[in-house]
């Protein structure tokens, strides 16, 4: 008999999981995490659709959550009616969410009571990586849950790496963002610079892509950028979410972190000035309208 998975969050990065759940054979349960959501596509592939958090977690022994943070995780878990007044000895709940460090402990010391064991298991990679179940998972937890689910993991990622305690995902998953969204902040400031100087955005690119400054970020984001492709993989209030969060996990341990609260100031300005919901490769344009400069070039990246 087919594994039953209940599945809270079928968004950007969630329906292409719960598509490669159901083609691997799992039978899956979805909750929508906000009003409006359709979900033709995910119930034409066999998924069955429910409004409410008490049959998920009664009629599933394994739980994923893949919503935007640890505010809707644990409104979902803690809530009245939540995840948690259902929920039976022995299952487990997978989060797949970017969330705090300190919510995710808390949650699995008030899972772990009632004898339910949680896997904080954050994603890297973008919706495409969903559909093709490419994913990357960094997953902190009871390294014997961990391998006791590796197969549903299997399921929906190419690469799975178990990172250590409980938190250790999520702490491993902001990490790795505030790189990425250094890189990113950076590309945002000096493309204004090099086209209000007047130099040539090719050039740039194809000295940078093979010299010390380059990256995954900026291979990626700058052709983008200059044939005006803003295309949503990543929201910029998300990231801002997460510099929220890298910032927090620092004064937790108390270690300084001044280039992540750098960071995050610049996305404060961004999210104040209506770039929230777009891409984060537009933070440029905050720097554009700044600049009074367009960054537009055909040919990069060619």
């Amino acid at each position: 008999m087919a594994e039953s998975i209940g599945f809270l969050g079928p968004g950007l990065m969630g329906r292409g999981v719960v598509k490669n759940l159901l083609g691997k054979g799992y039978k899956v349960m979805v909750h929508a995490h906000r009003e409006g959501m359709k979900l033709d596509d995910l119930v034409g592939a066999g998924a069955k659709v429910t409004r409410s958090l008490t049959e998920v977690a009664e009629k599933n022994g394994t739980i994923m959550l893949c919503v935007p943070s640890s505010k809707e995780v644990e409104a979902a878990i803690l809530g009245a009616p939540g995840l948690l007044q259902g929920l039976r000895e022995g299952s487990v709940v997978i989060d797949l969410s970017t969330s705090l460090p300190a919510s995710t402990r808390m949650l699995a010391a008030c899972l772990r009571e009632r004898k339910i064991d949680m896997l904080d298991a954050p994603m890297t990679g973008t919706p495409s990586h969903a559909n093709a179940g490419e994913l990357n998972l960094m997953i902190g937890g009871d390294k014997a849950v961990y391998e006791r689910c590796l197969p549903t993991f299997r399921a929906i990622a190419k690469n799975i790496i178990y990172v250590g305690a409980t938190s250790h995902g999520n702490i491993v998953k902001l990490i790795n963002n505030f790189l990425g969204q250094l890189s990113n902040a950076g590309i945002a400031e000096v493309l204004p610079l090099a086209a209000k100087a007047g130099v040539d955005l090719k050039a740039l690119y194809d000295v940078v892509r093979v010299s010390g400054g380059n990256s995954r970020v900026f291979e990626g984001s700058v052709p983008a950028i200059c044939r005006r492709d803003f295309t949503v993989t990543f929201h910029l209030k998300l990231a801002h979410k997460d510099m929220s969060y890298m910032s927090a996990v620092g004064r937790e341990y108390n270690v300084p972190l001044p280039m992540v609260n750098s960071l995050l100031n610049v996305l404060d300005v961004a999210k104040a000035s209506g770039l929230g919901d777009e891409n984060t490769s537009a933070l440029v344009k905050l720097w554009e309208r700044v600049s009074q400069v367009e960054v537009r070039k055909d040919g990069v990246g060619q």
